[in-house]
């Protein structure tokens, strides 16, 4: 009941996802294939197809040769064991599912058969996987979901005051927004996103390469960058990937010289606007750096009305195996909140 789909045959993966009326753009290959090609520790993307009877779901899942975990070179044999992880930002089966045991119970048993160790997802906010996943769940953070649902004047009156005084302000210094989806300002937006994390100290993994973003390119229906020009230079950006109904504020940045002119709240109501008019249901904030701190604070902002618990998961299908790799790192400090453990 559980078929494998290739990331080597795009078309039929992305003809799968797409059968799904109300898709995430998480789900399509060229998503999770960029973060194949940009480093093989992320693992090998496999879409996996779930039929029995009516109920029908995908999952996109990396599989990761443990052996090639640094912390572990040496101490493994390459394909021997593997784990299994989301990619970054939403997963988890995605579908319309009645029975949730059933599904968990082949999903169990085509882990196994596989020699998966374990596995660890980052749930999608629109599903209610979470509550029937049979594993480990835990939410430590909070996302915010921007309705679009609602005519544009009452979602303007729906901002926290201090957005519509920032938004005006913007406006004071002649702003305009450039909406392409060809990559032709990618220079401008990697100065930008590269400056704003270095600012916050952001960590290794968030420096995403330029050919991770030229292949993001590629996905022509599912991308768009937005850009805040002020006299002809680009000071706020902003990466926007969009499925059948939900659209995410991706990667981006400010101009840290132009804070006072409020371009990044400029950006997010251009945005807002742009997928109101494409028939978009609901555009995806994020949470913050940390656990509810300023920049989440900053985006509710933005819909006061729209907190969402940011579910995570994690199962072990085979404990012996997940037990010795463990023991493999002894002597390590080992952080006990990090899953796995042997990857710490």
């Amino acid at each position: 009941m559980i078929r494998e789909i290739s990331i080597d045959d795009p078309r039929a993966w992305d003809e799968t996802v797409r059968s799904f009326p109300d898709y995430d753009v998480f789900y399509l290959s060229g998503y999770s294939g960029t973060f194949m090609r940009e480093t093989p520790r992320n693992g090998r993307p496999v879409l996996l197809y779930y039929e029995d009877g009516e109920d029908r779901a995908i999952n996109v899942v990396l599989r990761r040769d443990v052996a090639l975990d640094e912390k572990l070179s040496g101490k493994v044999g390459r394909g021997r064991y593997f784990d299994l992880v989301t990619p970054y930002g939403y997963g988890g089966f995605w579908g319309n599912i009645s029975d949730w045991d059933r599904l968990n119970s082949e999903y169990e048993r085509y882990c196994r058969e596989n020699r998966y160790v374990c596995e660890f997802v980052r749930f999608e906010l629109f599903t209610d996987y979470h509550a029937h996943y049979d594993g480990e769940v835990e939410t430590r953070t909070h996302n915010v979901v921007r309705s679009l649902d609602m005519p544009l004047d009452e979602m303007w009156m729906d901002f926290k005051q201090k957005v519509r005084k920032n938004v005006k302000r913007a406006n004071t210094y002649g702003l305009a927004c450039i909406i392409e989806n060809t990559g032709e300002r990618l220079d401008d937006f990697l100065r930008i996103y590269y400056g704003t994390m270095r600012r916050t100290e952001a960590e290794d993994e968030y420096f995403f390469s330029r050919r991770f973003f030229e292949d993001l390119i590629t996905m022509k229906d599912n991308v768009m960058f937005f850009h805040a020009v002020h006299e002809g230079k680009v000071i706020s950006t902003e990466l926007v990937i969009y499925g059948a109904e939900n659209c995410y504020s991706y990667l981006g940045g400010t101009d840290s010289e132009y804070f006072d002119m409020r371009p990044n709240d400029y950006l997010k109501y251009e945005i807002i606007k742009w997928a109101k008019e494409k028939g978009l249901k609901n555009f995806v904030l994020g949470g913050g750096y940390g656990t509810d701190d300023g920049i989440f604070r900053y985006k509710l902002c933005l819909a006061p009305h729209g907190q969402r618990k940011f579910y995570i998961g994690r199962r072990i299908f085979d404990r012996e195996a997940y037990d010795g790799l463990v023991a493999l790192r002894a002597g390590a400090e080992l952080n006990e909140r990090y899953f796995p453990l042997y990857r710490s």
